[in-house]
């Protein structure tokens, strides 16, 4: 018996224990990140929602979210347009459970925000098995998924970008299913899956699009499939509308205003962000069409982007050859030819559509890409297909050899994750050249300030001020400390009354940079925190 024979003899037991070990090591690793900036407002807006719903149904409680949170009116809540499909589960769950300590509150939504993504990685596995027809393939798949440094550090925080791309993945994989088997069944499940990615962000819209677009050309060219097809269809365009209305509260009075104008706010997001971008610090409204499409290529493991060229060209010089072939009377049945090559142009699509769009309307983006990772999963779909046609050309028959040395590959990546634990979120590839700290945004987020205040608590027997220079809010990290220390520490916003000064250096502020980041001189470098020897976060100590 062959290795591969004996491996697909055991593949359920091995799969599961994939996925039995990733699961585990999430669990045990999720207190270790740090919070992000932006996650007291967004429990915030779960609250808001979950306080709309029960003045509606439940009036009697309305008393007890008061009692953990005051939150505006959804009539007053300025940031509605932002879907809450995370947010009211979570802020669900604080309230049911009782849930007081802050640290708490935030672990809680980590973990929460780490199972979306652990689901996605299974329906990731279940994309590339029924592509390649092979369940190993699969497991790589799902391993380049998880070996993208800077995609795992965010599945335990990131409870926007990242539950978006695992709601846009298990949307794919239920969109394609509606396609090769067009049924009643599989068009509620479509519907109902494009409504949770729709409810996290607007432009969750994509993949529907795109979905039912090829559904129409299959109906056009295919008089059978058009007589199978039109009532699920017609199910499909009658469901989502209603489930996306139903999960999204501040929809419910005046469903179609709202959500147009939600959708409106996607190219006119007016944010006074500025982005470190190539040793400039330029308006995140007025970006060049290279960000995007730069950040990729720097932050994304080199095996992947090699595999992707290869994988995009072969798709598109296929593609193109199909188009120049068009029959005149069957003008849609050469676009492609068979269930696999329509598999690569949906998922091809799902990865230009977005990053086409983005650029043509430049839209606002900041904080790196983090607001494209959802098509990343396309991204190493089309690198798989890289990998098959390297399979095909030079290892036919060595195809064990070629797992192996793919696998060996990868390997530099998860340790170099186990290394920066927890700071994968930094990773950047050598694209990225020396000096990347003065070039590109580090640590945006400030994840690195809950160790910089653990520090400041573990070695300082006082009460103390802490402040920070550059664009940075210690309140939140301060929030997700444990207790005992918490207690000791006391944020402000006055320099000269700080026994210490934290900077991670990011202001997205984009003026006055020396001055935002200057310490004064009666400070010290106390304590600093590096990733592959770069400085991301500075504590400074005031000489008494």
């Amino acid at each position: 018996m062959t290795m591969l024979s004996y491996l697909n003899s055991k593949k359920n037991l091995l799969v599961f224990l994939y996925f039995f070990v990733f699961f585990f090591i999430g669990y045990s690793i999720f207190p270790d990140y740090g919070i992000s900036l932006d996650e007291d407002n967004t429990r915030l807006g779960g609250f808001v929602s979950l306080k709309y719903i029960f003045e509606i149904f439940f009036p009697q409680h309305i008393s007890s979210i008061d009692e953990i949170i005051i939150v505006p009116s959804m009539s007053d809540w300025n940031e509605w347009a932002i879907g809450p499909i995370f947010d009211i589960p979570t802020a669900y769950l604080e309230w049911i459970l009782q849930i007081e300590d802050s640290r708490d509150f935030y672990l809680m939504r980590h973990f929460v925000n780490f199972l979306f993504f652990f689901v996605s990685v299974y329906f990731f596995f279940l994309l590339i098995k029924q592509r390649y027809n092979s369940w190993i393939i699969g497991i790589l798949g799902s391993t380049f998924l998880i070996f993208s440094p800077r995609i795992f550090a965010h599945s335990f925080y990131n409870n926007k970008d990242i539950v978006f791309m695992s709601l846009f993945i298990i949307t794919l994989y239920t969109g394609i299913k509606l396609l090769k088997k067009p049924n009643f069944i599989n068009a509620i499940y479509f519907s109902f899956t494009s409504a949770l990615a729709i409810d996290i962000r607007v432009s969750g819209l994509v993949l529907p699009t795109l979905i039912l677009l090829f559904y129409i050309m299959n109906m056009l060219h295919d008089s059978d499939y058009k007589k199978k097809t039109l009532k699920p269809l017609l199910v499909f365009l009658l469901t989502a509308p209603i489930f996306i209305t139903f999960f999204w509260p501040s929809l419910w009075q005046n469903p179609l205003t709202k959500f147009v104008e939600a959708f409106s706010s996607l190219s006119n997001f007016d944010v006074n962000i500025f982005n470190l971008y190539l040793g400039e610090y330029i308006a995140a409204k007025n970006l060049p069409w290279h960000y995007p499409i730069v950040w990729i290529f720097i932050s994304t493991p080199f095996l992947y982007l090699i595999l992707f060229v290869i994988g995009f060209i072969f798709i598109l010089r296929r593609l193109i050859k199909r188009v120049s072939n068009f029959e005149d009377n069957n003008s849609y049945s050469d676009v492609w030819r068979g269930d696999d090559e329509f598999y690569d142009l949906v998922v091809l699509s799902s990865l230009l559509a977005p990053l086409i769009y983005i650029i043509s309307f430049n839209s606002t983006l900041y904080d790196g890409w983090r607001h494209l990772y959802f098509i990343y999963p396309s991204f190493l779909m089309i690198s798989l297909f890289g990998f098959h046609i390297i399979k095909i050309l030079y290892f036919k028959k060595r195809k064990n050899l070629l797992l192996i040395i793919t696998f060996l590959l990868i390997s530099p990546t998860g340790i170099w994750m186990i290394q920066n634990h927890p700071y994968q979120n930094i990773y950047f590839n050598f694209l990225v050249g020396k000096d990347y700290k003065n070039k590109f945004d580090v640590d945006y987020w400030g994840l690195s300030n809950l160790e910089a205040l653990e520090q400041i608590a573990k070695n300082d027997d006082r009460k103390v001020n802490v402040s920070s220079v550059g664009t940075s809010d210690l309140s939140i990290s301060k929030a997700f400390l444990l207790k005992k220390y918490r207690n000791k520490i006391s944020v402000t916003n006055q320099i000269e009354n700080s026994h210490y000064i934290i900077n991670h250096y990011r202001n997205w502020l984009g003026q006055d940079v020396n001055i935002n980041f200057t310490t004064p001189s009666n400070y010290i470098k106390y304590y600093e925190i590096k990733v592959d020897d770069v400085t991301i976060n500075t504590v400074y100590k005031k000489i008494d």
